[in-house]
């Protein structure tokens, strides 16, 4: 198979690049999948358009192009399309909600997807964690009328924006990544599995600083582990002192498209559409890269 280039879209940031142009991710050769990670790498989200791919073709897909250590499970299944071992099925695929779908929800809120990473004593907070979605139907309308978007957050660039005192400061400092769930003023400090993570990390391929913020609810700050509410304090102050500096990337969705984010460098949000209104249905995997 003829390897395609890469295409070169320009954004604000250096998210959201297009890659692999009229290729079928079914049928990638070596040659193109190791593109496919470099540029993933090299620009924390990428995506790949007018693909058709059923569950079991995307698991397929990710155990060739980044190894067999996969997270998630289905939710249900709806068609023979959307049956596999690791894939969930996002947005409303069962028709229209009868009441909206809350705004403030969890997902709406910045965090980096983290699944069971937290759990797993052979994986580091900030290893090569990568998520895809693959949308099968987009909502024609998204929030306040516009384009149904998910945005992205870069955490390399956030960190190369901040005063080098900000940046030592910071290099000094741990947090604790929990898994969701837990209730820190009602479960023992002893009996949460976590993990401790320095706050800004280093790439493991590209060997770029950046942040690793986690989640609102789920990070705190190591010496406020007593102290939730000025934990929580604390990570919203500093991903507002973040959001004050970086730009956004706001992917708009579109049939077909599959999306790739590297969670060691970018955090994610979703955005609000109106479910009694309108229909979303995406396949979710997530993948740790073996290299």
């Amino acid at each position: 198979m003829v390897t395609i280039p890469l295409k070169q879209t320009t954004y604000q940031s250096r998210l959201g690049r297009e890659v692999l142009e009229g290729c079928d991710l079914r049928y990638l050769d070596k040659s193109q999948r190791h593109q496919l990670k470099q540029s993933l790498w090299e620009h924390g989200v990428i995506v790949v358009k007018k693909q058709k791919l059923t569950a079991f073709e995307i698991e397929e897909f990710a155990k060739k192009t980044f190894g067999q250590t996969m997270f998630g499970a289905s939710s249900f299944s709806l068609k023979p399309d959307f049956q596999s071992q690791y894939i969930a099925v996002l947005g409303n695929p069962k028709g229209f909600d009868q009441t909206p779908i809350e705004q403030a929800g969890s997902a709406t809120k910045w965090h980096q997807d983290k699944d069971a990473i937290s759990r797993r004593e052979d994986l580091d907070m900030n290893c090569l964690y990568v998520v895809m979605v693959y949308s099968v139907k987009v909502p024609e309308e998204g929030e306040s009328g516009q384009p149904h978007t998910t945005e992205y957050l870069d955490l390399v660039s956030a960190y190369q924006n901040l005063d080098s005192s900000y940046q030592k400061e910071l290099a000094q400092l741990s947090m604790y990544q929990l898994p969701s769930g837990f209730d820190v003023k009602k479960t023992p400090w002893e009996e949460i599995p976590k993990k401790l993570y320095k706050v800004v990390s280093t790439h493991k391929v590209t060997g770029e600083k950046g942040l690793y913020l986690g989640s609102w609810n789920t990070s705190i700050l190591q010496g406020m582990e007593n102290q939730p509410e000025e934990a929580q304090k604390y990570w919203l102050d500093l991903l507002q002192k973040v959001l004050d500096s970086t730009p956004i990337y706001a992917h708009v969705w579109e049939e077909g498209d599959i999306i790739f984010w590297d969670n060691s460098q970018v955090m994610h949000r979703a955005t609000f559409y109106d479910a009694t209104k309108y229909q979303r249905i995406a396949l979710r995997l997530g993948v740790v890269s073996d290299n």
